[in-house]
């Protein structure tokens, strides 16, 4: 029998498949460890990163443990990769779920440890009961999923951040283990049209050399008001040895990106100046934020009026 949650497509009739979390039952598929999580974490929604979501509110961060991919920069590569105690998992039910953000005054859960694709069923019964009570849900994903399933998040996801590395399936292959990139290209489209889309692209040698201005053009095609993260990547797991790349270099991408899709951020600096909204439109200051490491400590002030610049009316793409 063959699971149809991602482009992968493993047959489980003698195995796990590539991710090792689903199996055969009665000819179905189901998670070989439902709603059994790594652990449960309070963060301000901007660290994940979501920077048009719930300014500097607290949301839970959960997830479980492996992944459909094997990137070489893994920054989670001891949970989604390596065997090891840390993947020690807890139980916990989706009502449960529910209590520990009441308990904690979080706004919701976002599942960013490793790839929700690896917990369908147990994510979307989740955000049902997050929902039933008023609280949002989001997810961080590598978007390899069939297309079923990626309309399945999407129509149970408040929002959701992908990561897309290249537009190159030579690239996909080499530093992902993945086939091909157009599944993500794909389902980009699908979750810009049915929920709020942020995107992470984070910035390699040969990303930045050859196509980060073709990933930008494809981002404007889909919706020039998507969040772009151009994320800092410093060298790990199998780029350990790689160059960091300069502050100049980084700087220019943005400032040339910012100019077509005004929604572009650049992170992972100490007091990074280039994480502040301003509106399309007139220029004003919306939301100031402050960069205290890998993605934000927080929200140093936030101008939205009911989701509109205060300035000229502006409604700004996001969910406030």
């Amino acid at each position: 029998m063959k699971c149809e949650f991602c482009e992968w497509r493993c047959d489980l009739a003698n195995g796990n498949g590539i991710c090792g979390r689903y199996k055969c039952e009665k000819d179905s598929i189901v998670e070989c460890e439902p709603f059994d999580w790594i652990d449960f974490y309070p963060y301000t929604v901007e660290s994940m990163p979501f920077y048009h979501v719930l300014p500097n509110e607290y949301v839970i961060q959960t997830g479980t443990v492996s992944c459909n991919a094997r990137c070489s920069y893994c920054i989670n590569s001891h949970l989604a990769i390596e065997e090891n105690d840390a993947r020690k998992l807890k139980h916990r039910s989706a009502e449960s779920l529910v209590s520990l953000c009441k308990q904690m005054d979080a706004k919701g859960v976002v599942f960013a440890i490793n790839e929700i694709t690896c917990f369908i069923p147990s994510a979307i019964e989740v955000a049902k009961k997050l929902h039933a009570e008023g609280l949002e849900v989001g997810c961080l994903t590598n978007g390899f999923q069939t297309e079923k399933t990626a309309r399945l998040l999407a129509e149970n996801m408040d929002f959701i951040n992908v990561s897309l590395k290249s537009l190159s399936d030579e690239f996909y292959k080499k530093d992902l283990g993945l086939s091909s990139v157009q599944p993500v290209l794909r389902n980009i489209k699908i979750f810009n049209e049915m929920t709020h889309l942020e995107i992470v692209t984070p910035l390699v040698h040969e990303v930045v050399d050859n196509e980060i201005y073709d990933i930008m053009n494809f981002i404007y095609d889909v919706n020039p008001e998507i969040v772009w993260h151009l994320f800092r990547l410093m060298p790990n797991h199998d780029r350990a040895d790689e160059r960091d790349m300069t502050h100049e270099e980084m700087l220019g991408i943005y400032e040339t990106a910012r100019a077509k899709l005004p929604y572009t951020y650049l992170g992972n600096f100490a007091g990074s100046q280039w994480v502040d909204t301003y509106c399309p439109d007139c220029g004003e200051l919306i939301i100031k934020r402050i960069c205290t490491g890998a993605w934000l400590g927080g929200t140093v002030f936030n101008n939205l009026n009911n989701g509109t610049c205060p300035h000229c009316g502006k409604r700004i793409a996001g969910v406030f």
